[in-house]
């Protein structure tokens, strides 16, 4: 009986210090995309990235032994349906954490329940700052988010551009009003005003009114912070109004759909990007990408990542990253101390990610893309607020 107590106690002992989600051969993570609906396009790229990755980290023997398991939630970009798929995710699947949301709004729409069971949530496929200011314990992002996004973009015209003179153009939503608030408040601390600013509704066809408005303030440079068919129907429109000035948009990392719906219209036009392009210049940057088109085609032979794609396959190496260093007694609080020891990380395709005990910002610099003869050129290399 003395000894059944003891070996009763030991289980009870390991139960009770066993981590959610945490076994001994396998992590079982949680993510949530729209595979299904308008937006699938995006969720199943960006789940094929983070498979991928784990895929390979599983075939490399896995992070000290353990395989990842990933599960995927279908919340076809709802928020409505990304609460009730979360916490499925927490409650039922017991996850261990959650890895590369998709979507601003559904985002936003767990971080609280997240932050509050203790739930580490890394990597949001969402720009608001809102995630990540004020900083909250159990929720890292890594992308640049809209606030970061503008400031950077003010500051690329003043001071690489050399502009004074500058509108701007947002759509009438939580994304534009951010990012018109952050460009204007780095001109402000230049001692500049803008010349014109345009609160738009991106679901219009016609903006020919208002390009007159633009045309009128003759700018010198212009930023757009819209998605990418309201961008290009501005740009078209401008340009078909005699509009010259330099342009600068947010749409990100160099998709080439960009320059295949835009066509002769974007030519000369700058973009942010945060994912350093593979050009002939930056050989390194060329090596990292073979290798991770290599890691991809393991899971997807033949396919080249897309830039959704790009964005799940960072999302799972930074989370495997916080594993390495986590150890192998894995705890979401392990995991947390261990994210917070990034200091401006590089991984195969995340470059420059740092976190710390008041800091969740991941990314706080960008560099420029400039759309010539078709073809993304970098102009400058990784900036921030502070070089």
């Amino acid at each position: 009986m003395k000894k059944f107590l003891t070996l009763l106690a030991a289980l009870v002992c390991i139960l009770v210090l066993a981590e959610v989600g945490v076994y001994s051969d396998k992590i079982v993570v949680g993510s949530f995309q729209a595979l299904s609906g308008s937006y699938a396009i995006i969720g199943q790229e960006m789940s094929k990235g983070m498979k991928a990755y784990f895929n390979w980290v599983n075939k490399n023997s896995g992070v000290y032994g353990r395989k990842i398991e990933l599960i995927i939630a279908d919340d076809q970009l709802n928020p409505s349906k990304t609460v009730v798929e979360v916490k499925r995710l927490v409650e039922s699947d017991k996850v261990f954490a959650i890895v590369g949301g998709l979507g601003t709004y559904g985002c936003l729409a767990v971080m609280d329940y997240l932050e509050q069971n203790k739930v580490p949530f890394v990597y949001q496929g969402a720009g608001t700052s809102l995630l990540v200011m004020p900083p909250k314990k159990y929720i890292f992002g890594v992308q640049p988010d809209y606030t970061l996004e503008g400031q950077l973009i003010a500051k690329f015209l003043v001071k690489e551009l050399g502009k004074k003179k500058i509108a701007i153009l947002y759509m009438a939503n939580d994304i534009g009003k951010e990012g018109y608030a952050a460009a204007l408040s780095r001109l402000q601390s230049y001692n500049l005003k803008h010349v014109v600013e345009i609160s738009y509704n991106p679901a219009e066809t016609d903006y020919s009114a208002l390009a007159v408005d633009v045309l009128n303030a003759n700018p010198e440079a212009i930023i757009i912070y819209g998605l990418i068919t309201d961008t290009i129907r501005w740009i078209k429109t401008l340009r078909d109004y005699g509009v010259t000035s330099d342009i600068v948009t947010i749409y990100p990392n160099a998709d080439p759909s960009f320059v295949t719906l835009g066509g002769k219209y974007v030519e000369g036009i700058y973009l942010t990007g945060w994912v350093p392009l593979a050009t002939p210049d930056k050989p390194e940057f060329v090596r990292d990408y073979e290798r991770a088109v290599a890691i991809f085609q393991e899971t997807y032979p033949k396919e080249i990542p897309s830039s959704y794609a790009v964005a799940g396959f960072i999302a799972a190496e930074v989370f495997v990253q916080g594993l390495l260093r986590a150890g192998s007694d894995l705890t979401r609080e392990g995991l947390v101390k261990a994210l917070e020891t990034f200091d401006h990380w590089n991984g195969i395709l995340a470059k420059d990610i740092t976190w710390g005990p008041n800091l969740r910002r991941g990314k706080s610099s960008m560099y420029f893309i400039k759309i010539e003869n078709g073809v993304f050129v970098p102009v400058t290399d990784l900036i921030s607020l502070q070089d």
